[in-house]
């Protein structure tokens, strides 16, 4: 079929069929499929948490290498060939495409979990309690998470615009290790993993995002409980249909487009809660939290809590680490590429420092805030997120601004929008790593960036059926997981690549 003439078969087929058979379970008996996430979730963390802690620490030590060694400098592209986008562009696409509507829901949810149940065997509310949870959420959404990207990212755009690959996929930039079998079962193996890497983790930031902002749109226009399952529905359908009008627009017209008025809507949110807010009093919580980064950031990215329960770093750090594993392959391929005409020490750092501010900043305003309302007494949101959960944590935090009903419509319109650029740039990637080929001035299909859109949909709704925030926690440690021998790979292919290429010269 014409329809398929680019379309890698090999890829394409066995995971789109996959998913399915994953899908229909959860829909067929959600209840038994909740049983079984438990206690896959319950033997990664336990078992198999120390692996994604090794991973961050490794991938630190290979952006430090690359980034003090002669390759620093070398140009993504044509030695005289300026930047694709400009900078404001770049970190807007990088940014919205990184994180979504989760930031701004666990970031205001996110310290209070952590002051209710602190780390270090610390007392529940305590005045370190405090200051540890508001931390923390900065810690793991901080230049950890961003570390993790920093090699599928340059090994895609390095073959793509170095070596003038016609191919965004993963396994093209392991050749340099893989040699001929890139091109094989063991290559088609790499992206088919791509594949349910993407998926599970663009649902996991769905399975957050819906539940919470259906409560708030019942809210809005006083929609009756029992209809909360069909507004989830239309949250999502809506995603679609801005995603769809995005994918129609393309690259430079539509991601780019949505990502810039995104950037501005987040940030004027922001500081509408920072002025709204006890605004001094966060700015001392964050100077405390720059410090408690600083001096203890060894010890939380080695803490397993090997004495104790373990429940902290499982439940927190090994879901964090296994989530951004998982977004590593979307992220290396859609930074890649649009960092054509930067340098690789540019592209490391520069995707590093401003997606861990751009996130920083969020955990600073949003958690400073809910936790300012829960020490001060204004609102017990511990016992709401225990009792009720986290959609009526959020409306609880909402009511206490100023005209609470326009300040839900407009956090409304900015997550709509912040997922939609996630949605987008995911089944962009996601359609690169199943086109058998793709110039780098060239963007795969449209219906096959709507059909994994669609896909992402259908597997998040699957996911609320089951419902917890453990069901969506445990699709990323999933997924996650057999990406991090792909991690170590495309380590060791970008150093063959940038060192076979010197000695051509």
């Amino acid at each position: 079929m014409k329809f398929f003439k680019n379309i890698e078969k090999k890829v394409f087929i066995p995971a789109f069929l996959v998913l399915i058979l994953i899908m229909v379970p959860i829909y067929l008996i959600p209840e038994q499929m909740n049983k079984i996430i438990s206690v896959l979730f319950s033997a990664c963390t336990e078992k198999l948490g120390w692996i994604y802690m090794l991973t961050c620490i490794a991938s630190f030590g290979f952006l430090i290498w690359l980034t003090v060694s002669k390759y620093g400098d070398v140009k993504l592209g044509n030695k005289d060939e300026k930047p694709q986008y400009s900078n404001l562009s770049w970190i807007a696409m990088l940014f919205t495409a990184g994180v979504g509507t989760s930031i701004v829901i666990l970031g205001f949810l996110e310290p209070i979990y952590y002051v209710s149940a602190p780390p270090f065997d610390l007392e529940p509310f305590s005045k370190t309690a405090y200051e540890y949870a508001h931390m923390y959420g900065q810690f793991h959404w901080g230049l950890s998470a961003w570390a993790f990207y920093n090699p599928a990212i340059i090994g895609v755009a390095y073959v793509m615009f170095v070596r003038k690959e016609n191919s965004m996929r993963l396994s093209t930039a392991c050749k340099s290790v893989l040699k001929k079998r890139a091109d094989g079962w063991m290559g088609h193996f790499i992206d088919i993993l791509v594949v349910f890497g993407i998926v599970g983790s663009i649902s996991t930031s769905l399975g957050i995002g819906a539940p919470v902002l259906s409560e708030m749109i019942r809210e809005i226009f006083g929609i009756a409980k029992q209809y909360d399952f069909v507004v989830q529905i239309v949250v999502l359908i809506i995603w679609v249909l801005i995603f769809g009008t995005s994918v129609y627009k393309g690259l430079d017209k539509g991601i780019q487009r949505l990502s810039n008025v995104n950037v501005v809507l987040a940030f004027v949110f922001m500081a509408i809660v920072l002025l709204v807010g006890p605004t001094i009093d966060i700015f001392k919580m964050e100077i405390n939290s720059l410090g408690l980064y600083v001096t203890d950031f060894v010890k939380m990215s080695t803490y397993t809590d090997p004495f104790g329960s373990g429940k902290f770093p499982q439940e927190w750090t090994v879901f964090y680490w296994g989530w951004w594993i998982a977004f590593m392959p979307m992220m290396g391929m859609f930074v890649g590429k649009i960092s054509r005409g930067r340098t690789v020490r540019n592209v490391m750092w520069g995707q590093l420092i401003w997606g861990s501010l751009g996130c920083c900043f969020s955990f600073m305003i949003f958690g400073g805030y809910s936790l300012h309302l829960q020490k001060a007494g204004i609102v017990d949101l511990a016992a709401i997120l225990e009792t009720q959960g986290q959609s009526a944590a959020m409306i609880a935090i909402l009511k206490t601004l100023p005209m609470p009903k326009i300040m839900m419509i407009f956090l409304c319109v900015v997550c709509f929008v912040y997922l939609a650029t996630t949605i987008d740039s995911c089944a962009y990637v996601l359609a690169g790593t199943t086109t058998k080929k793709l110039a780098s001035n060239e963007e795969p299909a449209r219906w096959n960036r709507i059909l994994w859109a669609v896909l992402f949909c259908l597997l998040s709704i699957g996911l609320m059926m089951i419902g917890g925030l453990e069901a969506v926690k445990t699709i990323s440690i999933l997924t996650g997981l057999p990406l991090v021998f792909v991690i170590f790979i495309l380590m060791k292919s970008v150093k063959q690549m940038l060192q076979q290429d010197e000695k051509k010269k």
